[in-house]
């Protein structure tokens, strides 16, 4: 037996890759025309402390998406000073990185004896450095939303229930699609995480309802969706966009600069269709579930854009487990569209011709594919 020490180069690899992250995440918090998306959330959150409007038509092109109950969530930064707050933000979600980093790392069950290739989370990462060069610029809830989801999944396949089901229930208000680990959660057979999120829910509408009373909620919650209807149709084909539906209603309706509601609902109800009928077919393990689950949170949506594919860590980690050619070559895939899409890299008018041909939802539609052909032939590389 080789009794020869493992290297611990991949380990401080890792290190000096948040921290270097960490330095990014401070750096792009501090321009005063970055952070967009953090200070919408924090002018969310002051408006809900006056009891004023949520969602004013006013705000155009960058209103609140999320619903009423989320607002509170991020009342504590508004009492620092913006840029304070938007360091200590972006520092945050470097730091629920590295929770997941952690927690997907543990094996589901004792049963899974397997070693990690301690390389892989190095190289997941740095796929994703474009995603989280954006995710920092904006300010964005992605890793947060990542770190919800694992704290669900491994707090529920640990016997728990009260403990995921309050990350379920936070991670769903803040992104409805997140209600997609559900099926994980049915399928792991975790049904009272799921009972247990909806009393949770029920308790998170206490300070909304106390702010807004019944019917100013009721109000609050017609003003979100409208606002949703209102915003989505002329982001949905647009170059940002590069969920699945997106890349299916390229191809329902190409000649058209805004899609109708009706078309956009078709190519998510299809979508969703391929999503589960892959799942279905696969029959991943545990932990590819879970990762699929985190994939299709934004490979769903149709207003999915580079940030938000963060959430595709968990699955380009698993990828880069056993280092398969198909496994490495995806992951590499993932990092290359990253730089080639990227404006900083290639300039505005090209990355937005690039991405026209939704290239993140078509390496990352791949990704998904590859992994559930892997889990189905029974050579996963996936624990089960």
């Amino acid at each position: 037996m080789d009794a020869r020490p493992a290297s611990r180069a991949p380990q401080w690899a890792f290190w000096a890759l948040l921290l270097v992250l960490g330095v990014m995440a401070v750096v792009l918090g501090q321009h005063p025309r970055r952070g967009v998306d953090f200070r919408v959330y924090l002018l969310a959150a002051e408006r809900f402390l006056m009891g004023s409007d949520l969602y004013p038509v006013s705000d155009g092109v960058m209103p609140f998406k999320y619903a009423p109950l989320t607002a509170p969530l991020f009342l504590p930064f508004t009492v620092l000073p913006a840029r304070v707050a938007a360091a200590l933000w972006n520092l945050g979600l470097v730091a629920a990185l590295a929770a997941v980093v952690r927690l997907t790392l543990r094996p589901a069950s004792p049963q899974e004896g397997q070693e990690a290739w301690p390389w892989a989370p190095v190289l997941a990462t740095l796929a994703l450095l474009p995603a989280l060069r954006l995710e920092f610029f904006y300010g964005q809830v992605d890793a947060v939303l990542l770190l919800l989801l694992a704290l669900t999944a491994v707090g529920a396949e640990k016997g728990r229930t009260w403990g995921p089901a309050v990350a379920f229930a936070v991670s769903v208000l803040l992104k409805p699609p997140a209600a997609l680990l559900a099926l994980f959660l049915l399928a792991r057979r975790h049904g009272r995480v799921l009972a247990a999120s909806v009393g949770v829910g029920l308790v998170l509408l206490v300070p909304a309802l106390a702010r807004y009373g019944l019917e100013g909620l009721l109000e609050q919650t017609h003003d979100w969706l409208d606002t949703l209807a209102r915003t989505t149709p002329p982001w949905a084909l647009g170059a940002n966009a590069q969920g699945l539906p997106t890349l299916l209603l390229s191809f329902m309706v190409p000649s058209e600069p805004m899609p109708s509601g009706a078309a956009i609902s078709l190519a998510q109800v299809l979508a969703l269709a391929v999503f589960v009928g892959v799942l279905a077919w696969s029959r991943p393990g545990p932990m590819a579930l879970f990762a699929l689950c985190c994939l299709g949170v934004t490979l769903l949506s149709p207003l999915a854009w580079r940030a938000n594919f963060v959430m595709a860590w968990p699955l380009l980690r698993l990828a880069a487990e056993k280092r398969t050619w198909g496994g490495l070559a995806l992951v590499a895939l993932a990092g290359l569209v990253g730089i080639v899409s990227s404006e900083f890299v290639i300039g505005v008018e090209p990355s937005q011709q690039v991405l026209l041909w939704r290239p993140y939802a078509i390496v990352f539609t791949a990704l998904m594919l590859w992994a559930s052909w892997a889990s189905r032939r029974g050579a996963s590389p996936f624990p089960s």
